[in-house]
């Protein structure tokens, strides 16, 4: 398949002025991703070129958990200037972003002007984690950094629930659930032309066990309960990153009870989307395998099941330039591998054409608003 009419729903970017740890916590010296990715990288890898893509924040570094001490007594600027300083390298992400859809590059961020219309839409960095009132001020200062056009391209926001620790998660989504269903409801109140009712899922059950899984269902169910009471019409839309990262082997091995069933109890809600991307940094043996045969052995017992729950709501994405840290085929290959991956999946499935631009880009114009 051509990837024209191909919407890549994941993919991350970064100017080279934000390769070190200053910048990115994970991005230790000498790390395979430790160098730019701009658009014009991503694009000279992935010839025939998707018709767009959307953007998915880059983890970008913050000095603590928590923003700094605010007090009652904070005043609303009082508040916005702490979290100005907290959220440095967040702040920058959305700089550079204002950059791409304004189409004025600087030295170093990757991309020329006639390549910024690409990207169709953002999902950016938010601290659900903490109160409605620091949360909204943040809002506040993201859209006063972002500018007005940046603004009307996020399209979701994502808080990762990733590598918090053991017991992290659940602790945090059943102790502030509150908090977390306000924020989350807050994002139905945006202004200034910004519609971005969506949160990225980002769990990794591979690494940290299926605990944070079952605790977003929680979370979702506990939301919906509140919407419902209060009448809202407009439901809070879900995509699960990457399968939600289960781990995976050359023999096929059955998803687990928990993975099933947690996705099974999200399978009625039709604002809860997946995202078919991810898989090659979850395999439990190295190297990855590199022929589709064998990687289609592992994924089938998942994608049978993320299939049948999702109906048209299952959404290609590549997790560029990630994919290529496990990626078989390298810089070079790793997302083509991906791409054909998910062609052959279909292919064998007998998808009709109808069925598989869902998959390619209708399940990503629905959950983020977009348009190829």
């Amino acid at each position: 398949m051509s990837s024209s009419g191909v919407l890549d729903t994941h993919i991350h970017l970064w100017p080279s002025t934000a390769t070190s740890s200053s910048n990115h916590g994970w991005m230790s010296p000498g790390h395979h991703l430790a160098k730019r990715h701009g658009i014009s990288d991503y694009l000279t890898i992935t010839s025939p070129q998707p018709s767009g893509f959307i953007y998915v924040e880059t983890d970008r570094y913050l000095p603590s958990a928590e923003p700094p001490s605010i007090n009652e007594s904070d005043n609303d600027e009082d508040v916005k200037a702490k979290l100005r300083t907290w959220a440095k390298e967040p702040l920058e992400e959305l700089r550079f972003l204002a950059r791409i859809v304004e189409g004025k590059p600087e030295e170093g961020d990757g991309f020329v002007e006639s390549e910024a219309k690409k990207m169709k839409g953002c999902v950016i960095y938010a601290p659900f984690h903490c109160a409605p009132r620091v949360f909204k001020a943040y809002l506040d200062v993201a859209r006063e950094v972002a500018g007005p056009k940046l603004w009307q391209y996020v399209k979701g926001f994502r808080y990762l629930l990733q590598g918090k620790g053991d017991g992290v998660v659940a602790k945090m989504l059943q102790e502030s659930e509150e908090s977390w269903i306000q924020n989350l409801c807050a994002l139905k109140r945006l202004e200034g032309g910004c519609e971005a009712w969506c949160f990225d899922v980002g769990v990794d059950t591979h690494r940290d066990g299926e605990e944070p899984m079952k605790a977003v269902g929680k979370l979702i169910a506990g939301l919906r309960q509140y919407e419902e009471k209060e009448g809202h019409e407009n439901r809070v839309k879900f995509v699960l990153n990457h399968l939600a990262k289960p781990p995976l082997s050359p023999d096929p091995t059955p998803p687990s009870d928990v993975w099933l069933q947690t996705m099974t109890s999200l399978s009625s809600d039709k604002a809860i989307f997946m995202k078919l991307s991810g898989a090659f940094n979850e395999f439990t043996v190295s190297p990855t395998p590199s022929d589709v045969p064998t990687l289609l052995t592992a994924l089938t017992p998942f994608l049978n099941h993320i299939f049948q729950c999702f109906p048209g709501r299952v959404m290609f994405g590549s997790d560029w330039p990630v994919c290529n840290v496990g990626g078989p085929a390298g810089e070079q290959g790793s997302w083509k591998l991906w791409r054909e991956v998910v062609k052959t999946w279909m292919d064998r499935k007998g998808y009709v054409e109808e069925e598989k631009q869902k998959v390619w880009r209708e399940a990503g114009e629905e959950a983020y608003g977009v348009a190829l």
